[in-house]
C-alpha cells in the first residue's frame, strides 16, 4: 500500500516537471506557450485514471469553456492528458467527525497535436473537499477557459 502511495506521487511529481506545473493550494497555471488556444478548438481528454476525464469534459461543459469536447483524437486540434490523485479520509476522522471528505490533487496539460507543443499546464489540490474530484476538474476548467479568453 505504501510502495503504491509512492509510486503515484511519483508519476505525479515526473508529470508537474514534464508540463512545467507548479503545484499549490488553489492551483497554478502555467502558459508553456504563447499560443493561444483558439474559440471552437476541438479538444480530446484522454482516459485519465479514476474516471477523471469524464469529471473534467463535464466541468468543461458546466463552465462553459469555448471549446469543443470530441471523443475521437483524430478528429481534434488539441489532446488533454493528466492524473488525478484522491486520498480518503481515514475511518477515524468520519467515524468521529462525522467527515466524508478528500484530498484531491489533478494536473493537466494541453498539447497542439499538429507540433507536439504543450501549450498549457494546470494543477489543482483541493484539500478536505466534499466533492474533490468535480472541484479539482472545476478548477481546471476554469482555468482553462481564461486560457481559451486570452485572460
Amino acid at each position: 500500500m505504501i510502495q503504491l502511495k509512492r509510486a503515484q506521487i511519483l508519476v505525479a511529481l515526473v508529470f508537474a516537471l514534464a508540463a512545467n506545473v507548479a503545484v499549490a493550494q488553489e492551483g497554478k497555471s502555467v502558459d508553456q506557450s504563447k499560443k493561444a488556444i483558439e474559440r471552437s478548438s476541438r479538444i480530446y481528454i484522454a482516459p485519465i485514471e479514476g474516471g477523471f476525464d469524464t469529471f473534467l469534459a463535464a466541468a468543461i461543459i458546466k463552465k462553459q469553456v469555448p471549446v469543443v469536447v470530441v471523443t475521437d483524437r483524430a478528429k481534434a486540434d488539441y489532446e488533454i492528458t493528466g492524473i488525478a490523485n484522491s486520498e480518503k479520509a481515514g475511518w477515524a476522522k468520519m467515524l468521529f467527525m462525522g467527515v466524508d471528505n478528500s484530498n484531491d490533487m489533478a494536473s493537466i496539460k494541453v498539447v497542439e497535436i499538429k507540433s507536439n507543443e504543450v501549450v498549457y499546464g494546470y494543477s489543482a489540490r483541493k484539500g478536505n473537499s466534499y466533492r474533490g474530484k468535480q472541484s479539482a476538474a472545476e478548477a481546471c476548467a476554469k482555468h482553462l477557459k481564461e486560457k481559451v479568453e486570452g485572460k
